[in-house]
Protein backbone atom coordinates (compact mmCIF):
# COMPACT_ATOMS: atom_id res chain seq x y z
CA UNK A 1 0.00 0.00 0.00
CA UNK A 2 1.51 3.53 -0.91
CA UNK A 3 2.05 6.17 1.44
CA UNK A 4 -0.22 8.88 2.17
CA UNK A 5 0.55 12.25 0.74
CA UNK A 6 1.99 14.56 3.67
CA UNK A 7 -0.98 16.48 3.42
CA UNK A 8 -2.91 13.32 3.92
CA UNK A 9 -1.54 12.82 6.84
CA UNK A 10 -3.93 11.70 9.98
CA UNK A 11 -3.61 14.26 13.43
CA UNK A 12 -1.69 11.62 15.33
CA UNK A 13 0.44 11.30 12.37
CA UNK A 14 1.32 14.41 12.02
CA UNK A 15 2.01 14.39 15.81
CA UNK A 16 3.87 11.27 15.94
CA UNK A 17 5.77 12.78 13.23
CA UNK A 18 6.32 15.77 15.32
CA UNK A 19 7.28 14.14 18.25
CA UNK A 20 10.10 12.40 16.33
CA UNK A 21 11.35 15.73 15.57
CA UNK A 22 10.62 15.15 11.80
CA UNK A 23 10.66 19.10 9.81
CA UNK A 24 8.24 17.80 7.30
CA UNK A 25 5.41 16.94 9.94
CA UNK A 26 5.95 19.94 11.69
CA UNK A 27 5.82 22.41 8.77
CA UNK A 28 2.14 20.61 8.19
CA UNK A 29 1.23 20.79 11.69
CA UNK A 30 1.84 24.39 12.19
CA UNK A 31 -0.24 24.77 8.65
CA UNK A 32 -2.88 23.05 9.50
CA UNK A 33 -2.91 25.08 12.56
CA UNK A 34 -2.22 28.68 12.26
CA UNK A 35 -5.05 29.87 11.60
CA UNK A 36 -7.00 28.64 15.25
CA UNK A 37 -3.49 29.81 16.64
CA UNK A 38 -2.97 33.01 14.87
CA UNK A 39 -6.50 33.96 15.97
CA UNK A 40 -5.53 33.33 19.83
CA UNK A 41 -2.85 35.44 19.73
CA UNK A 42 -4.18 38.31 17.92
CA UNK A 43 -6.50 38.33 20.49
CA UNK A 44 -3.75 38.74 23.32
CA UNK A 45 -1.40 41.21 20.77
CA UNK A 46 -1.24 44.49 20.39
CA UNK A 47 -0.48 44.19 16.92
CA UNK A 48 -0.05 41.64 13.97
CA UNK A 49 3.81 41.78 14.55
CA UNK A 50 3.40 40.97 18.25
CA UNK A 51 0.75 38.20 17.01
CA UNK A 52 3.30 36.70 15.10
CA UNK A 53 5.95 36.57 17.68
CA UNK A 54 3.78 34.71 19.84
CA UNK A 55 2.37 32.12 17.76
CA UNK A 56 6.23 31.04 16.99
CA UNK A 57 6.87 31.37 20.27
CA UNK A 58 3.71 28.88 20.91
CA UNK A 59 5.26 26.43 18.30
CA UNK A 60 8.11 26.22 20.03
CA UNK A 61 6.85 25.08 22.80
CA UNK A 62 4.55 22.71 21.04
CA UNK A 63 7.11 20.81 18.87
CA UNK A 64 9.40 20.93 22.49
CA UNK A 65 6.86 19.87 24.51
CA UNK A 66 4.85 17.82 22.44
CA UNK A 67 6.50 13.96 23.89
CA UNK A 68 5.41 15.10 27.36
CA UNK A 69 2.01 15.93 26.00
CA UNK A 70 -0.81 13.58 28.20
CA UNK A 71 -4.31 12.97 26.85
CA UNK A 72 -6.61 15.06 25.75
CA UNK A 73 -7.20 16.84 22.20
CA UNK A 74 -4.17 18.26 20.92
CA UNK A 75 -6.23 21.08 20.06
CA UNK A 76 -7.03 21.89 23.48
CA UNK A 77 -3.34 21.85 24.13
CA UNK A 78 -2.68 24.05 21.24
CA UNK A 79 -4.77 26.85 22.60
CA UNK A 80 -3.48 26.29 26.47
CA UNK A 81 0.04 26.65 24.87
CA UNK A 82 -1.05 29.79 23.13
CA UNK A 83 -2.98 31.32 26.04
CA UNK A 84 0.13 30.46 28.20
CA UNK A 85 2.68 31.79 25.89
CA UNK A 86 0.77 35.46 25.79
CA UNK A 87 0.92 35.39 29.59
CA UNK A 88 4.08 34.70 29.78
CA UNK A 89 4.87 37.03 27.13
CA UNK A 90 2.99 39.76 29.27
CA UNK A 91 4.55 38.81 32.92
CA UNK A 92 7.94 39.27 31.12
CA UNK A 93 7.13 43.17 29.79
CA UNK A 94 5.37 44.01 33.09
CA UNK A 95 7.93 42.59 35.61
CA UNK A 96 9.02 45.87 36.56
CA UNK A 97 5.93 47.63 36.19
CA UNK A 98 3.72 48.61 39.25
CA UNK A 99 0.22 47.80 39.68
CA UNK A 100 -2.62 49.58 40.69
CA UNK A 101 -5.06 48.00 42.86
CA UNK A 102 -7.87 49.79 42.64
CA UNK A 103 -11.55 49.29 43.94
CA UNK A 104 -13.90 47.18 41.67
CA UNK A 105 -16.81 48.79 40.32
CA UNK A 106 -19.39 46.53 38.53
CA UNK A 107 -19.51 47.86 35.16
CA UNK A 108 -23.48 48.45 34.22
CA UNK A 109 -24.28 48.36 30.37
CA UNK A 110 -27.76 49.42 29.04
CA UNK A 111 -29.57 47.56 26.42
CA UNK A 112 -28.35 49.96 23.64
CA UNK A 113 -24.58 49.01 23.85
CA UNK A 114 -25.77 45.43 23.20
CA UNK A 115 -27.18 47.00 20.28
CA UNK A 116 -24.06 48.65 19.04
CA UNK A 117 -21.79 45.59 19.82
CA UNK A 118 -24.04 42.88 17.80
CA UNK A 119 -23.59 45.09 15.03
CA UNK A 120 -20.21 44.54 15.03
CA UNK A 121 -17.63 42.60 13.01
CA UNK A 122 -15.44 39.94 14.89
CA UNK A 123 -12.47 42.05 13.06
CA UNK A 124 -13.31 45.55 14.91
CA UNK A 125 -13.94 43.72 18.08
CA UNK A 126 -10.35 42.80 17.66
CA UNK A 127 -9.33 46.03 16.69
CA UNK A 128 -10.60 47.99 19.68
CA UNK A 129 -9.50 45.30 21.88
CA UNK A 130 -6.01 45.83 20.15
CA UNK A 131 -6.07 49.03 21.32
CA UNK A 132 -6.26 48.65 25.33
CA UNK A 133 -3.45 48.23 27.44
CA UNK A 134 -1.49 44.97 27.39
CA UNK A 135 -2.79 44.40 31.44
CA UNK A 136 -6.01 45.24 30.17
CA UNK A 137 -6.58 43.23 27.07
CA UNK A 138 -4.68 40.40 28.75
CA UNK A 139 -7.68 40.76 31.65
CA UNK A 140 -10.35 40.93 29.15
CA UNK A 141 -9.39 38.12 27.70
CA UNK A 142 -8.50 35.42 30.12
CA UNK A 143 -11.64 36.70 31.71
CA UNK A 144 -13.83 37.14 29.22
CA UNK A 145 -13.14 34.96 26.26
CA UNK A 146 -11.41 32.36 28.80
CA UNK A 147 -13.37 31.85 31.42
CA UNK A 148 -10.37 32.57 34.09
CA UNK A 149 -11.41 33.67 37.25
CA UNK A 150 -10.27 37.14 39.11
CA UNK A 151 -8.27 34.70 41.15
CA UNK A 152 -6.83 32.78 38.81
CA UNK A 153 -6.12 35.56 36.67
CA UNK A 154 -4.37 37.43 39.69
CA UNK A 155 -2.22 34.29 40.18
CA UNK A 156 -0.97 33.77 36.23
CA UNK A 157 -0.23 37.64 36.02
CA UNK A 158 1.25 37.95 39.45
CA UNK A 159 -1.24 40.55 40.66
CA UNK A 160 -4.34 41.19 43.02
CA UNK A 161 -7.68 39.60 42.14
CA UNK A 162 -9.06 43.00 43.03
CA UNK A 163 -6.43 44.37 40.25
CA UNK A 164 -7.61 41.42 37.96
CA UNK A 165 -10.94 43.18 38.43
CA UNK A 166 -9.89 46.71 38.33
CA UNK A 167 -8.50 46.29 35.25
CA UNK A 168 -11.46 44.55 33.97
CA UNK A 169 -13.95 47.39 34.65
CA UNK A 170 -11.13 49.68 33.05
CA UNK A 171 -11.41 47.61 29.33
CA UNK A 172 -15.05 47.54 29.24
CA UNK A 173 -15.21 51.67 29.92
CA UNK A 174 -12.14 51.90 27.42
CA UNK A 175 -14.07 49.32 24.97
CA UNK A 176 -17.45 51.76 25.35
CA UNK A 177 -15.79 54.64 24.49
CA UNK A 178 -13.67 53.00 21.65
CA UNK A 179 -17.28 51.79 20.15
CA UNK A 180 -18.86 54.80 20.73
CA UNK A 181 -16.56 56.89 19.28
CA UNK A 182 -16.14 54.65 16.04
CA UNK A 183 -20.11 54.94 15.87
CA UNK A 184 -20.70 58.71 16.92
CA UNK A 185 -22.82 60.39 13.98
CA UNK A 186 -20.56 63.34 12.25
CA UNK A 187 -20.82 66.45 13.46
CA UNK A 188 -23.87 68.41 11.94
CA UNK A 189 -20.94 71.30 11.47
CA UNK A 190 -18.27 71.30 9.48
CA UNK A 191 -14.52 72.03 11.49
CA UNK A 192 -13.25 74.88 10.51
CA UNK A 193 -9.65 74.84 8.97
CA UNK A 194 -8.70 78.38 9.63
CA UNK A 195 -8.47 79.17 6.45
CA UNK A 196 -12.29 80.28 6.13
Amino acid sequence: MPEAAPEQLSEADLLAGCARGDLRCQKLLYKRYYGLAMHLCLRYAASREEAAELLNDGFMKVFTNLRNRTGGSFEGWLRRIMVNTAIDHFRRRQQHKPTLDLLYAENRADGTDADAIAQLSAAEIMGFVQQLTPVCRMVFNLFVVDGYSHLEIGEQLGISEGASKSNLHKARLKLQRLIERAYQPPSAYPLRTGTD
